[in-house]
């Protein structure tokens, strides 16, 4: 099959509202939560006393936190309404959100800009089970890899831009003016897009929205655990968050302490991330042909794998020299090694993109399109608590004295055998056939 030209979708109402509103809230996001932890690091930090480690992992977790307890009576009330007429509410709040940011920016609150974060989060996580769920509404089965592949994609790029904004400018002399302003731009930018965006009707009857968020979480998940395909998308998406989180908590360690590099370097290297996970998801829709399958996710584990050992390799090389003063990137990257490093990180990069933009797109498949977004909630929870699960499994690494790169290593090598376990759903490809001959399947699936 030749698959549809992805790029095609941005020229259409039905896709292109959802893009900017996706990639507008993304980019606030990051331009929001990275101006205040650098306020927090150079200027309001020493006031409260309290270890700048520490303030961070509370930034962190205060805007994690509602993806786990919003999101599935999110989904809930994403099923049973207009997911349209739910976006435009949620953008408008971010719109009243980002009024209250710039009250805390002015008067340099520390707790008060603790709060507007969690609600910043709070909205996001409003908007999670919207915009994957209402995809297969609004576009063809022929091009739902590759409107997947656009929005993974430059969510990412959204992510690495809005960081970089939001540490560049809040630091300047108008910092707080500039940032305030262009905040409340971007979110009126995006309550502006989803007036443009059509209906999207609820496709059943839905279900009772349950305000007990621990009691609709057990719910949610035990519902979709009975649903085994979508399950099993929801658990390898997961896997890519686990791996996410762990690369982007250790790689200023890592940059630091096994590149001998400063934080320029920490820059480029998280930018060629991004952009590599971005090129990743784009590439899907030819390489999958346009067709949702689980046939690309193995190799992109299995790349990734790969690009870990090679990646390793590279930073021993790159090693800096005993009692070394920190290089900035023009050092670092004039050199063959520092190239490698950089390579490799894309390439790494890009395997998961190329591993979790079909899986998106097989979830949405898979879930009954009543329950959608639901079952898109149900993804969050449970990628949440994998980069929970994350941040356990890399302090245990740390304690017992690994490297920051041995434990990027060790957690990447599990790509084998997820790249095993996906291809066993994958029988039509040469991985698939490995792996079944190594662990068949029972009859129940």
């Amino acid at each position: 099959m030749v698959p549809q030209n992805q790029f095609a979708l941005l020229r259409t109402r039905r896709f292109l509202p959802l893009f900017l509103v996706q990639f507008l809230g993304a980019f606030n996001d990051q331009v929001y939560q990275k101006a205040f932890v650098a306020l927090l690091t150079y200027r309001l930090g020493d006031e409260i006393g309290v270890p700048l480690e520490t303030l961070g992992v509370i930034a962190s977790a205060l805007f994690i936190l509602p993806f786990a307890i919003i999101t599935p009576t999110a989904g809930q009330i994403a099923d049973r309404m207009d997911k349209t007429r739910m976006m435009r509410w949620v953008k408008f709040s971010e719109i009243v959100v980002m009024g209250l940011a710039v009250v805390g920016f002015h008067t340099q609150s520390i707790y008060f800009l603790y709060f507007v974060l969690f609600l910043m989060g709070a909205q996001s996580a409003m908007f999670a089970p919207i915009k994957y769920s209402v995809l297969p509404q609004w576009l063809r089965p022929c091009e739902l890899v590759g409107g997947n592949g656009l929005v993974q994609a430059f969510t990412f790029l959204a992510i690495i831009f809005g960081s970089i904004a939001g540490n560049e400018l809040i630091l300047t002399d108008a910092g707080v003016e500039i940032v305030s302003g262009f905040v409340l731009l971007v979110a009126l930018s995006g309550f502006v897009a989803s007036l443009f965006a059509p209906p999207a009707p609820p496709m059943g009857e839905g279900e009772k929205v349950d305000p007990v968020f621990p009691r609709a979480i057990a719910r949610l998940v035990g519902r979709c655990r009975r649903d085994r395909p979508a399950f099993r998308a929801m658990l390898a998406i997961s896997w890519f968050w686990f791996l996410g989180a762990t690369f982007l908590s250790l790689l200023p360690a890592y940059a630091r302490d096994g590149l001998g590099a400063d934080e320029s370097v920490l820059t480029v290297l998280l930018t060629a991330f991004s952009v590599g996970v971005a090129a990743g998801a784009m590439s899907s829709n030819r390489l999958n042909g346009g067709v949702v399958s689980v046939n690309l996710a193995p190799i992109g584990a299995l790349g990734i794998a790969v690009m870990a050992v090679e990646l390793w390799f590279a930073s021993a090389a790159a090693a800096p020299a005993p009692g070394a003063g920190l290089v900035d990137r023009a050092t670092f990257f004039s050199s063959f090694e520092g190239l490698r490093v950089l390579a490799d990180f894309a390439l790494l990069a890009a395997f998961a993109g190329v591993y979790v933009t079909p899986l998106n797109a097989v979830l949405q498949t898979e879930a009954p399109q009543a329950e959608r977004a639901r079952f898109i909630a149900c993804s969050n929870v449970v990628d949440a608590a994998a980069m929970v699960l994350s941040a356990a499994c890399v302090a245990v690494c740390v304690a017992l004295g690994l490297r920051a790169i041995d434990v990027l290593a060790l957690f990447a090598l599990s790509g084998l055998p997820m790249a095993l376990a996906a291809a066993r759903f994958a029988p039509d490809t040469a991985l698939g056939k490995v792996a079944l001959a190594l662990l068949p399947r029972s009859s129940a699936g």
